[in-house]
């Protein structure tokens, strides 16, 4: 039997019940119990043998699950029931897991979506400080200005929101349209459109060919159609996971003692040379002022 303790939290998170601070909530207002006793803490490490119920009902611990979407048009990403409206969970007929999205798509946007019922997973691929890169090609009205994007792709502040560089490369130009290929690794609401509005063009059409190592063309399955899910490859899913394990060798590499020690060394440094400046600039303030302001009561004494 497998020994692995979990947090709490994260069984509630992969349950897919809601986004984490809303999973923490839950516990701390005593809706979840272990082993039929309410537990408050978050971070309790559960047992696979222990029994998770959030609500008095029972949560059934589910496999892992990693899996590409392609969103097509019209699709509302979103696994809430929306009157009159397509939502992403329609493509997951026949699976069990409980399954969410992690960086959604606008509707009027179609493109790859990663799909997982694994919260760690999820995060890796939204957070910004991971540097996930997503690659859209986008179709927009009238003859790109090559300057203006270049310009623009160093950072640029819309309506007081920053929105990160980006890279891109011109695949047409035309008199009434031009595609552009655009990598991004942030995943602001609406952030392309909003981009290139700015920039005076309206978005026609916006694919989201791949995030990460994850593509529409998979050399195993081939492309993926629209409304199609598959899984990932255990090749695909390891990439985002060292994409964590990296971050945390750099986080790690920060605070080693030899880059301690050299912060230090230049910190002392950098104290020495301030010293130095200040004690001149002191000497000179006291002895100057005080000179002159004594001949200036001595003339007018002596008049």
């Amino acid at each position: 039997m497998n020994n692995e303790e979990i947090r709490l939290v994260k069984v509630i998170l992969e349950s897919g019940f809601a986004s984490r601070r809303k999973c923490e909530k839950a516990i701390l207002s005593g809706r979840v119990r272990v082993n039929n006793e309410i537990i408050l803490e978050p971070a309790y490490k559960v047992k696979e043998k222990d029994t998770v119920s959030l609500d008095r009902k029972i949560i059934e611990r589910q496999n892992k699950r990693y899996m590409a979407l392609y969103k097509p048009l019209g699709v509302v990403s979103t696994t809430k029931y929306l009157p009159g409206r397509r939502i992403i969970t329609e493509f997951f007929k026949g699976i069990k897991e409980r399954l969410f999205y992690a960086g959604r798509l606008d509707s009027e946007s179609r493109g790859i979506m990663i799909i997982t019922n694994d919260g760690e997973f999820a995060n890796i691929i939204t957070h910004p400080s991971y540097e996930i890169l997503k690659v859209y090609d986008v179709t927009i009205n009238g003859k790109i200005d090559s300057e203006k994007l270049l310009e623009a792709s160093k950072g640029i502040t819309i309506k007081n929101i920053n929105y990160s560089p980006f890279k891109f490369k011109i695949l047409s130009k035309g008199r009434i349209q031009s595609k552009i290929r655009l990598t991004i690794n942030e995943g602001k609401n609406r952030e392309i459109r909003k981009i290139f509005e700015h920039l005076g063009y309206k978005v026609i059409d916006l694919e989201r060919i791949s995030v990460g190592c994850v593509s529409k063309y998979n050399e195993v399955s081939g492309t993926l159609e629209a409304g199609h899910i598959r899984d990932l490859t255990e090749k695909e899913i390891a990439f985002f996971f060292n994409q964590k394990d990296k971050k945390l060798k750099d986080i790690e590499n920060i605070f080693s003692s030899e880059n301690i020690e050299n912060i230090d060394k230049d910190y002392k440094e950098e104290i020495k040379i301030n010293e130095k400046t200040n004690i001149k600039k002191h000497n000179k303030s006291k002895w100057a002022k005080p000179k002159n302001l004594k001949k200036k009561i001595k003339k007018a004494n002596f008049k």
